[in-house]
């Protein structure tokens, strides 16, 4: 049996709106304890973290000198908390920490199957879990895809093992052995106020980056930005994140409720997706010739279209994200953002 602990780090959350609060809700329910390392404050972000009684604070103050080194001081707040549960912890048998930093979900649709795949993580002695990434690009309804954004990152380490975080905070490095798991973490980042959200970018290359370069970077940022390359995501988002996503003035509970066609094996489609996907009338076959000629343009989609295929029914095709280092996708993305291209299509 394994226990889960969280663990995280944060500084002027309220200030640059970010979806902490939601992240902790997450934790909450999905962890027995989370360790928070909180850097100083005075935009309220200490008064929301201490409204959660399953989160331990660690005040910190962060170390303006190190402003400009590669944003190190996000790792070493990221470890002050991580040392704080592994003091804690180390001692219990199968314990694992989950990290997810300030705009970070896991839908609570996962959550069985996170479990499982930590538990087999554990059997097969490895000391470190790696999740897929859907990185929601400026709506809560697409995804950025090209290959500057990361596809997949390691969130779940063994509490008695060396992992450490490193560099910015967004990996963590002396693991020995790791788990592909095909659970996605839900990154919000770039999904905010946008005054908030272009403050928070500065202050994110301020930290990073030395004074002298800061013009130099920033402006290179944005023109990353203008290229950024995004597929639709039509999503049943987690309960945590409904009234931000109202708030932000997008529907947080949409549902399709017109008939779709799916050539593809139902079988390799997990039950957890049914509590993702908006489309809720799908009816799967085996070939196109299961389906009524009028719906094969508009209502029917083929998981895993041929050549002729693509051609004769202007079926798309989607494998992954862009970067180099991505695995394909799994058959659950797959279809979820093969259903989202023909939603997006056709404009139902």
């Amino acid at each position: 049996m394994i226990k889960l602990y969280g663990f995280s780090f944060m500084k002027d959350g309220v200030r640059f709106d970010y979806p902490f609060k939601e992240m902790l809700s997450c934790m909450s329910s999905l962890v027995e304890k989370t360790y928070v390392a909180l850097g100083e404050n005075d935009d309220g972000t200490s008064e929301a973290v201490e409204k959660f009684d399953s989160v331990e604070i660690i005040p910190t103050v962060w170390d303006m000198k190190k402003v400009g080194d590669g944003g190190l001081i996000f790792s070493e707040q990221t470890n002050i908390a991580l040392h704080k549960l592994r003091d804690n912890h180390k001692n219990e048998l199968g314990s694992w920490a989950i990290y997810l930093q300030s705009d970070e979900i896991i839908h609570e649709a996962d959550f069985e199957q996170l479990r499982k795949d930590i538990e087999e993580a554990e059997k097969q002695g490895c000391d470190a879990v790696r999740f897929r990434y859907f990185h929601f690009w400026m709506s809560h309804y697409q995804i950025a895809v090209n290959k500057r954004w990361y596809p997949h990152e390691i969130r779940a380490i063994k509490v008695n093992s060396n992992v450490e975080n490193f560099g910015d905070a967004q990996g963590f490095s002396k693991f020995t052995k790791v788990y592909e798991s095909d659970v996605s973490i839900f990154h919000y980042g770039h999904v905010r106020d946008l005054g908030k959200r272009e403050a928070k970018q500065k202050d994110l290359i301020n930290r990073i980056r030395p004074g002298k370069k800061f013009e130099k970077y920033l402006n290179r940022e944005k023109r990353a930005f203008s290229k950024t390359k995004v597929r639709p995501l039509m999503i049943r988002h987690s309960k945590v994140m409904k009234d931000r996503i109202e708030k932000m003035g997008e529907a947080s509970f949409i549902e399709f409720k017109k008939l779709i066609y799916v050539v593809g094996q139902r079988e390799h489609i997990s039950d957890s997706f049914f509590s993702k996907t908006v489309f809720s009338n799908l009816v799967f076959v085996s070939s196109v010739s299961d389906v009524p000629f009028e719906y094969r343009r508009a209502q029917m989609l083929i998981l895993h279209p041929t050549l002729f295929e693509r051609v004769q029914w202007g079926s798309e095709t989607v494998t992954g994200m862009d970067s180099d280092i991505a695995r394909a996708w799994d058959e659950d993305t797959r279809l979820l953002v093969l259903l989202s291209q023909l939603f997006n299509k056709h404009s139902y």
